[in-house]
């Protein structure tokens, strides 16, 4: 689920050709730091005196784009020649959150005729807009005034996620490309793409105390204990079965809204086992995780299942030999029922993969990937965020 980034490009230009020899005998007074901050000032009370009767949010400066501003200002030969387009790209550059933006550049014969064209440009009532920034500068006898208008949404992370909800911007793990996307705390598991390149860059869902969280924070190092002997004696594949038959023994299945009004959440292992139920999701994580805690390389798998639809599983791998395992059977579990990938394929299409410190996306070919869910020539890694892991452990 991706929102595209939503970019305002509004533009005016406003410039006069017009010379004035009386520049050389009475020059317009300096437009020293202090002018442009009165300037500046001035400008935001006048736009706010439009927006404040409207019932629009009240616009405020931004320090960090003033600066850049002031640089490309005192830097140009020829300020009133700056190409807006320019101004865009470099706003974006230095500052990938400004994704609403409006520029402007105006010259007036006066401050205040130069203060009154800013507060009719269309922008200044705009609802997409909560800051603004102004340059002045003087050419010829004429004032000048480079302006931008712009709402910054902050950078992706699981905190402000969890806090705020709503668009954020972020940079594509794959192409490196900044996009934005949107995010309701109320929806359901999330496989977040890049709009550029078009890979799966993350997967969240909603734990149950309605946190979002990263699909591989959802592990917790759960434990089974197992019988000295059995893990002595036992040949991997017999130690796979009699764990993947506690939990199933333990474990009713259980679709999340016969629970709870939530339409979809995971639960933690720990929660499924001391709850007895979960649906596939939570049964795969909590055998999974006992796996990955007894030695076992194991992933949970998020895709489709030929008679079930939507589903998730658990996949583990023993020396080449990798099995399915579908945690949702209640029956006795035997050796027939730990089917090879390759014999399942048909049945089970994985579209992303998980553990405890990856996760897992392929561009092969589904004949390919879904007969081998451990190759790395078949299934590309993205490390999960350090971020995330330190924040669903507070």
């Amino acid at each position: 689920m991706f929102f595209a980034v939503v970019i305002a490009l509004s533009a005016g230009l406003q410039l006069s050709g017009k010379a004035d020899v009386l520049g050389l005998v009475f020059p317009l007074p300096e437009v020293d730091a202090a002018y442009q901050r009165g300037f500046r000032s001035d400008a935001m009370a006048k736009v706010n005196r439009i927006r404040v009767p409207l019932g629009v949010e009240a616009v405020r400066g931004d320090e960090s784009i003033q600066g850049m501003l002031n640089r490309l200002v005192e830097e140009h030969p020829s300020p009133e020649d700056v190409d807006l387009d320019f101004v865009f790209e470099r706003v974006q550059r230095e500052f990938p959150g400004a994704q609403y933006l409006a520029a402007n550049l105006v010259t007036a014969p006066s401050r205040e005729s130069l203060l009154t064209n800013l507060t009719q440009w269309t922008a200044s009532a705009n609802s997409d807009f909560n800051t603004i920034n102004t340059a002045v500068f003087t050419s010829g006898r004429r004032y000048g005034a480079l302006a931008v208008m712009s709402r910054r949404i902050p950078r992706f992370t699981l905190r402000e996620a969890n806090e705020r909800g709503g668009k954020f911007f972020n940079e594509c793990p794959h192409c490196q490309e900044t996009h934005a996307l949107e995010l309701e705390r109320e929806s359901r598991t999330l496989i977040l793409s890049c709009p550029y390149c078009d890979l799966p860059f993350d997967v969240l869902a909603l734990d149950t105390r309605g946190m979002v969280r990263r699909a591989s924070d959802f592990f917790e190092n759960f434990e089974l204990i197992e019988p000295g002997k059995l893990r002595k004696s036992a040949s991997p594949e017999e130690r796979i079965l009699a764990m993947w038959q506690r939990v199933a023994d333990r474990c009713d299945y259980q679709l999340d809204h016969h629970r709870s009004s939530k339409r979809e959440v995971w639960k933690m292992p720990s929660e499924t086992w001391n709850e007895k139920a979960g649906d596939c999701e939570d049964t795969s994580l909590l055998l999974a995780d006992a796996l990955i805690s007894a030695g076992f390389e194991a992933r949970v798998a998020i895709g489709w299942n030929g008679n079930i639809g939507q589903h998730a599983w658990v996949v583990v791998r023993v020396d080449d030999r990798q099995y399915i395992i579908e945690t949702t059977l209640q029956d006795e579990i035997s050796q027939d029922n730990l089917a090879p990938v390759a014999e399942a394929s048909s049945f089970y299409q994985p579209e992303q993969l998980f553990d405890r410190g990856h996760l897992y996306y392929t561009t092969s070919d589904e004949e390919e990937f879904a007969q081998d869910y451990f190759s790395p020539e078949l299934w590309e890694s993205i490390p999960v965020p350090s971020e995330s892991i330190e924040y669903s452990l507070r």
